[in-house]
């Protein structure tokens, strides 16, 4: 019986296998990018269509095609029943459908007063639809890749979950680069950095859901909430921003309040953010 040497791997496959994480941030980061900075560069008019396909050739595509080079085939099926596992209890539902948005319009409320806009758009085609629309499209491939791929492979590196979240957190900010073209120099850069503080605790919720949950697919649910309930899917306006069309809060308070929420998991597990070793 004969058998295929390890060593008959090409180099850009033994390059993958030593380096999972390298790989797929050199192929986000180029590839991946590229998509997202097109509609800079060219007049689109669907700019959003550009984000999901960076979401999806730059984000999803390596995640699943390096796990399938670097574990096998087990390894993918393990990650893609934990995107598709929807049966979970009803407390990620809630956390998703009923903390996400209640929080943002509390915060909301605070900072901005009371509303302007029609409470019947913002609930049904601002949350609702909007929900529909950045799961399906987005934020359910972005986070295979982010929590079920990056999230993991760190915390088996670090040994810690908090760790993993506090290097996926600045990664996770700068693949929001393309937003902050535009600016000058110094305004964009100040903006990554405040962005990558905000978006550091949400990585820190979205790998306690996954140790705590075992499905993907509720933290992608997790963030098309938040996204729905501030500023839309980028093909609609969200929540907050029917309600308050004449202000900035769409396109913060949800981040501020998803963040307070990674924050109040954090505290409440003690740092330990559902991994268990």
């Amino acid at each position: 019986m004969s058998t295929l040497a390890p060593a008959a791997a090409g180099p850009v496959t033994a390059f993958v296998r030593r380096r999972p994480l390298t790989s797929f941030f050199l192929w986000f980061f180029t590839i991946g990018q590229a998509f997202a900075f097109l509609p800079l560069l060219v007049d689109v008019p669907y700019p959003q269509v550009f984000i999901d396909l960076s979401t999806v050739v730059g984000l999803l595509l390596p995640a699943l095609a390096i796990t399938r080079i670097v574990d096998g085939p087990q390894a993918l099926r393990a990650l893609l029943r934990s995107a598709f596992r929807w049966r979970v209890a009803p407390r990620w539902y809630a956390l998703a459908l009923v903390a996400v948005p209640g929080l943002t319009v509390a915060l909301a409320l605070g900072f901005g007063g009371t509303p302007s806009g029609s409470l019947w758009a913002a609930l049904v085609p601002g949350f609702a639809l909007q929900l529909l629309v950045a799961f399906l499209l987005n934020n359910w491939w972005e986070e295979v890749a982010w929590a079920g791929f990056v999230g993991v492979r760190l915390q088996e590196r670090f040994g810690s979950t908090l760790r993993a979240a506090l290097v996926a957190g600045p990664l996770f900010a700068l693949q929001h680069v393309s937003g902050v073209v535009g600016n000058d120099l110094v305004t964009g850069v100040v903006l990554l950095l405040v962005l990558a503080v905000l978006v550091t605790p949400f990585r820190m919720l979205t790998g306690w859901a996954v140790n705590r949950s075992g499905s993907v697919f509720v933290v992608g649910l997790l963030h098309a909430a938040g996204d729905a309930a501030g500023p839309g899917s980028g093909f609609g306006a969200g929540l907050l921003a029917h309600l308050y069309p004449d202000t900035a809060l769409a396109g913060t308070v949800h981040v501020v309040a998803i963040a307070l929420i990674g924050l109040a998991v954090l505290a409440a597990t003690r740092g330990r953010l559902g991994h268990r070793p």
